[in-house]
């Protein structure tokens, strides 16, 4: 079943027979379309809005800036364009956009929309031509929370090049580097392997920075003896990954290994309670006990769905009753954080499986 029309279904549940969608996760994920990671931290003056994905009951349309033509060629789905910018009229990226919504086929009645990112200017014009927006925020998402196989391997391309990352920065990493230094080191080596840039978080500390967790890499010299945690997400193809690794440079102390062994077995453990049928907050709390002899360890989830989304139900939490299925995609991270002696987490992505859950990630965890 092609992806959009899943979502149509659901939609068609609901009593929703048309969709515009504008979030940038979904459309990448229904369509193959992302824009350039180039353009992510800007606003481009030329666009008159984000990039749409139109699901009527017969067509499918990714309506985008004429700005992004070229690079929308590997699109899966047809196209259509609006002027964005050219040397012999002034700019009205707003108009045209609206003029282009005009002629995909949009009829009066509801309309579903992803409210949480749709601009207030292109809702009114919406609204005006007799369309009642319709939120389908959380409908999108839940739609998608039992992979189809097309997705699971678009995750496992994503899990790939997080793979990369972890294993460069165990190769590469030295005392006298900075975080960042390493970290560009681990961001080439993804890039290579994707043969493009891509969009990634890319969390590396060292040292005292561990205490907490990690965060963006800084300046911070690497020295011996230093816990090294890279918590990464690559985005690629619609699909996200997610993991975290710590290393010791040099040989790590009688403590240090054994709070990488407790924080392993617990990776493990958390893996293998997430079965069909099993409760979040149950999975979450077996796996916090199982570091009890460490203390106060962690106050982040023990896990979460991933997919199209970096982060989605099941949350594996505390307060959630939600019941893990079969086909769900998660990632698991207990850690133990100590102030003074710096911290540990370790994650990897799976799919939950009758018979056993498959691991998505396959780089290698070790001090």
């Amino acid at each position: 079943m092609p992806l959009h029309d899943r979502l149509r279904d659901a939609l068609e549940t609901q009593g929703i027979a048309q969709a515009l969608l504008c979030h940038p996760e979904s459309i990448a994920h229904l369509s193959g379309f992302s824009e350039p990671i180039e353009d992510w931290p800007v606003a481009n003056p030329f666009l008159g809005g984000p990039t749409f994905l139109a699901l009527l009951p017969a067509s499918t349309t990714l309506v985008l800036a004429d700005f992004y033509q070229k690079h929308a060629q590997a699109a899966r789905v047809p196209q259509t364009t609006y002027r964005s910018y050219d040397i012999h009229r002034p700019p009205d990226p707003a108009g045209e956009l609206i003029h282009v919504l005009d002629g995909i086929g949009l009829e009066p009645g509801r309309l579903g929309v992803e409210a949480g990112v749709l601009p207030m200017p292109i809702a009114d014009a919406i609204k005006a031509r007799g369309c009642q927006l319709v939120a389908i925020d959380d409908l999108v998402v839940t739609t998608r929370r039992h992979k189809l196989p097309v997705e699971v391997e678009a995750i496992r391309r994503a899990g790939e090049l997080a793979d990369i990352v972890q294993n460069t920065v165990r190769e590469q990493a030295a005392p006298g580097q900075s975080e960042a230094e390493l970290a560009g080191l681990a961001q080439a080596a993804m890039y290579h392997h994707a043969g493009r840039r891509i969009p990634a978080v890319l969390h590396l500390s060292a040292g005292k920075g561990t205490e907490t967790g990690g965060a963006e890499p800084t300046g911070n010299i690497l020295n011996k003896g230093d816990i090294v945690l890279t918590d990464t997400s690559p985005w690629i193809d619609g699909a996200w990954s997610d993991t975290c690794s710590v290393i010791v440079l040099g040989k790590p102390s009688a403590e240090q290994q054994n709070m990488f062994d407790a924080v392993r077995r617990a990776l493990d453990l958390g893996i293998e309670l997430c079965r069909p049928g099993a409760i979040a907050c149950e999975v979450d709390r077996a796996v916090r006990e199982s570091l009890s002899e460490w203390g106060d360890t962690y106050h982040h989830h023990t896990g979460h769905g991933i997919g199209a989304s970096w982060s989605e139900e099941p949350r594996i939490v505390p307060y959630n009753q939600m019941q893990i299925e079969e086909d769900m995609v998660l990632a698991v991270e207990p850690a133990i954080y100590r102030p003074g002696f710096g911290g540990m987490r370790l994650e990897d992505v799976f799919i939950v499986c009758a018979s056993g859950n498959e691991l998505l990630t396959h780089f290698d965890h070790g001090l």
